[in-house]
């Protein structure tokens, strides 16, 4: 590989360059029609730091910084020994090019390490993990222990996770925006007749309608704090790329009017 011929092409590009796979919708933000709330669509979940640090960048620095809530079966917070502060340090992040490389390249490829570096550059004010595990209360706490990281600010950030809705609900302030992140391999669950990747299976339709129901426990208090969504597909880890559409799908129906990715679409009023 030549890497001046590389730099080459990175200069010439007409406009941005994205992390692959990626598909950007401009909507309304919930409940006010003069802000703009950004939803993307990545592929692989560690993409969805890309628009996380877009945010940031542009956001109304007036405005407090909002909290993250991401849904997910995995643990995707990431290990604090495994941050690149250098890399991190001196990245821009108005230089959408340049988040697209590096969210693409430098964060972890097996899509388990993106929040951490998030929270170390101070783009969310702390993060709040719904999992669909259903082992045992005790077991979980033990498993998922709440944590603490210092940002470059020396702001004190903290990741807590929980297994239940109204858990999270009971702990998340009621007086900062959310950026909401949806994995939508937490539909999925461990086949027990195969124990391999990409043998999962979803939960029943109902049960995804009604947990994404825009009116519905979770979606209801939220909905009017939502200042950006990160949706991602993971298809490996949804039991195939059928799967992951199929909740794709029920999550568009649920929370717009029209369809993603058309300009047409806008948040359903409930």
């Amino acid at each position: 590989m030549d890497p001046t011929r590389i730099v080459k092409w990175l200069n010439d590009i007409q406009g941005w360059l994205e992390p692959p796979g990626c598909e950007t919708e401009f909507t309304a933000q919930p409940g006010n029609d003069c802000t703009c709330c950004t939803v993307g669509i990545v592929h692989e979940h560690r993409f969805a730091f890309y628009y996380w640090a877009l945010y940031s960048s542009e956001r109304d620095k007036h405005r407090p910084l909002p909290a993250l809530i991401t849904l997910d079966s995995h643990d995707d917070v990431g290990v604090p020994g495994e941050i690149d502060v250098e890399d991190l340090d001196t990245l821009h992040l108005s230089n959408r090019t340049e988040l697209g490389l590096f969210a693409w390249t430098r964060l972890r490829r097996l899509n388990d390490g993106q929040i951490l570096p998030a929270l170390y550059l101070n783009l969310f004010s702390d993060v709040y993990v719904l999992m669909n595990n259903e082992e045992d209360r005790e077991e979980f706490l033990s498993s998922f222990e709440e944590q603490q990281l210092k940002d470059r600010y020396g702001n004190v950030h903290t990741v807590k996770y929980y297994q239940q809705v109204d858990q999270l609900m009971q702990n998340l302030p009621s007086d900062i925006p959310v950026f909401l992140d949806i994995d939508l391999d937490f539909f999925a669950v461990d086949n027990p007749a195969k124990d391999r990747l990409g043998s999962e299976i979803l939960r029943p339709d109902d049960f995804i309608k009604s947990f994404l129901s825009i009116d519905g426990p979770f979606f209801g208090p939220l909905l009017k704090r939502i200042v950006g969504l990160t949706i991602a597909l993971e298809p490996k880890y949804c039991g195939g790329l059928l799967n992951s559409l199929r909740v794709l799908d029920i999550l568009n129906r649920e929370l717009f009017d029209g369809t993603l990715c058309t300009d047409d679409c806008k948040w359903r009023t409930p």
